[in-house]
């Protein structure tokens, strides 16, 4: 027995040496980490936007938590509102803030109260916090709002840097908003309101791209400039499909307009229009807008059914056509030329047209000494591409009245230019 006690205790010996060596060669797996507790990120690009009785609220929900990995499960997110100044804040004068400090202490308070708590999912978020009574009442004070993000359990990683907006009454909604497609552009009006007038924004919504029929034309750019003229008509293949402009400014001597024209509008296109009032308040060292809800939407569509202005600056010459064929041919081979042939000719010139989509020019004529004195008869087929013409279908001694008119890509004819009168002259 003691024999075989000693043979089992160096088997158990050298067991124990062989584990140890193994463990020796083991890197140490470190100290436990802890759970992930799942928390979404804290949200940036907070905006705030105060738009009639209501402020509009955007930002972008992540999408993954605070420890880098995917958020799995339902999002809630918390918006919290705070009215920083206990007393009415006034405006801003020589830099210094009526109610100082209070942005800082809406950065690091905790996010409360809540006002608003609603499901998101990651990607582009919004929430609309109706304003209660009181906060849409004279005089303006400043807002704070926060967005706090939760998970399933509840749980949040804290709240985002604040964004402000102005309480207080919301400028009037334009009423009555109409538009109409002129020459000079979209001409857009709207019932004028009395008293201090407030800045009138403008929403441009592209609907439809360029007609078939431009887009079939040929095309050249201008240098430079970005856009494409296709055949004489200035078009904008890149326009954007969203605008904004505004009219007016705030301010006691400023007054409605009641309209302006968007001279941006290009043809063959068709928009649609928006307007809200703006106000600008200052409160706590912040200017910050409120807007009025938007007015009724209005659909333009901006088609090419606008002649060119009229010709001016019509003017007739008397004269002859050059030399005969055989004149030129004896000047040409030194020999005696024969007699020339003088024929009774009436030059035109005017003004040139310097619009864009000009085609050229229409001629009209009546004989003053003929049997139908007041009919007028168009001498050119085609149109004229240049500001001058040349009659030589006259009879001499005769008196004749000329009149002109401009012609665009799309065949829109101009009104008449002023006419003039000339006697074709006698041999």
């Amino acid at each position: 027995m003691s024999g075989c006690g000693a043979r089992c205790g160096a088997a158990v010996a050298a067991g124990v040496a062989l584990g140890l060596a193994l463990l020796s060669g083991c890197a140490s797996p470190g100290p436990p980490q802890p759970p992930s507790l799942k928390l979404p990120e804290i949200v940036t690009g907070l905006t705030a936007n105060r738009v009639g009785d209501a402020v509009r609220l955007h930002w972008t929900t992540p999408s993954r938590t605070t420890d880098k990995l995917l958020i799995a499960g339902p999002i809630e997110a918390d918006i919290c509102r705070e009215n920083l100044a206990a007393a009415p804040a006034t405006a801003v004068k020589g830099g210094q803030s009526a109610a100082p400090g209070a942005r800082e202490n809406a950065v690091t308070a905790p996010c409360s109260p809540v006002v608003l708590r609603k499901r998101v999912t990651p990607g582009a978020s919004e929430a609309v916090d109706a304003l209660p009574a009181e906060l849409t009442a004279a005089p303006a004070r400043l807002l704070a709002y926060r967005v706090q993000l939760r998970n399933a359990s509840g749980r949040t990683a804290g709240a985002s840097q604040s964004v402000f907006a102005a309480s207080g009454p919301a400028p009037q909604a334009v009423q009555e908003l109409r538009g109409k497609a002129t020459k000079a552009g979209v001409v857009l009006e709207w019932r004028a309101e009395a008293g201090e007038a407030e800045a009138i924004e403008v929403d441009r919504s592209l609907l439809q791209p360029p007609t078939a029929t431009a887009a079939a034309t040929s095309t050249t750019t201008t240098a430079g400039s970005g856009a494409e003229r296709k055949g004489g008509l200035l078009t904008a293949a890149r326009e954007p499909p969203e605008a904004q402009f505004r009219v007016g400014n705030s301010g006691s001597r400023a007054t409605d307009p009641g309209g302006t024209i968007d001279r941006t509008a290009l043809i063959g296109h068709s928009y649609r229009y928006t307007a809200q009032r703006v106000r600008s308040v200052e409160l706590d060292g912040l200017r910050l807008e409120v807007r009025s809800v938007p007015s009724v939407e209005v659909m333009v569509a901006v088609r090419d059914v606008f002649p060119p202005e009229a010709p001016a600056g019509l003017a007739a010459v008397p004269g002859f056509a050059g030399e005969s064929s055989a004149g030129q041919s004896a000047a040409q081979t030194g020999e005696q030329a024969a007699p020339q042939i003088q024929r009774p000719a009436i030059d035109l010139s005017w003004e040139p047209d310097l619009e864009p989509r000009i085609a050229g020019y229409c001629v009209y004529r009546r004989d003053l000494d003929g049997d139908a004195p007041s009919v007028w008869l168009r001498l050119n087929a085609d149109p004229v591409p240049v500001a001058a013409y040349r009659d030589l279908i006259v009879v001499a001694g005769h008196r004749y009245s000329y009149r002109v008119t401009a012609v665009d890509v799309t065949g829109n004819e101009s009104a008449s230019s002023d006419e003039a009168v000339e006697t074709a002259p006698v041999p």
